[in-house]
């Protein structure tokens, strides 16, 4: 099945690449970012907005027309986080439940909130020291998120890298994980677009990583 995906976050990383499968998939993909030119795909069916996720008349003129939303928001290399997906979410989430559409792919992290026990003690360490900041705003994003009355999936890959392929990948909402396990950012954006369509990811949190490093209870 096809869709009119918006994205959000859709000219960096794993944003990049979510549009650039989606458009090859054969769907109608409209990138909502602040600077859009930087994503120079050339393509009938996609278009670009330019504006900040984190304003309610930016969503508000960009959900119309949209059966779907995938959320890839992010800070990208820096330590901060500057509140981005808190304030993101306050003004996604309104919007999308008055206005529809109702699906929506949201990209996290391992290891946000309680699902930090799945991991190894070495990430445990960074996520409350490096990563303190990002992770925090991640998780009340994810709370966010939760509380909604929106068929929503959360997302949460291990480290990404940037690995050209889609790699094997296990996803389950209990995933144990050993080491410090990485996933391609071409995985992750193939399992996004793939959650779009299976209703067993709906209002769950969905682990990701790769067979190898992982333990499914």
């Amino acid at each position: 099945m096809t869709h009119r995906i918006l994205v959000l976050g859709g000219t960096h990383g794993t944003g990049r690449l979510t549009v650039a499968q989606a458009l090859a998939r054969g769907h109608t993909v409209t990138a909502l970012s602040r600077h859009p030119e930087r994503l120079e795909i050339h393509h009938p069916d996609y278009r670009t907005i330019a504006g900040d996720a984190a304003r309610a008349d930016v969503i508000e003129r960009a959900l119309p027309g949209h059966d779907v939303v995938i959320s890839t928001l992010g800070r990208g290399l820096k330590l901060s986080s500057e509140h981005l997906l808190e304030r993101c979410m306050t003004a996604i989430l309104p919007a999308m439940q008055r206005l529809g559409p109702r699906r929506l792919v949201f990209l996290s992290a391992f290891g946000v909130g309680d699902a930090d026990r799945y991991a190894s003690w070495i990430l445990r360490l960074q996520f409350r020291t490096m990563l303190a900041s990002l992770y925090a705003d991640k998780a009340k994003a994810e709370t966010m998120v939760r509380r909604s009355t929106l068929d929503w999936t959360m997302v949460d890959p291990v480290l990404l890298t940037n690995r050209p392929a889609i790699e094997p990948c296990v996803a389950a909402e209990a995933l144990w994980a050993h080491g410090v396990p990485t996933i391609s950012r071409a995985t992750v954006a193939d399992y996004l677009l793939k959650c779009i369509d299976d209703p067993a990811t709906i209002r769950k949190r969905m682990l990701l990583g790769p067979p190898s490093k992982m333990t499914t209870a």
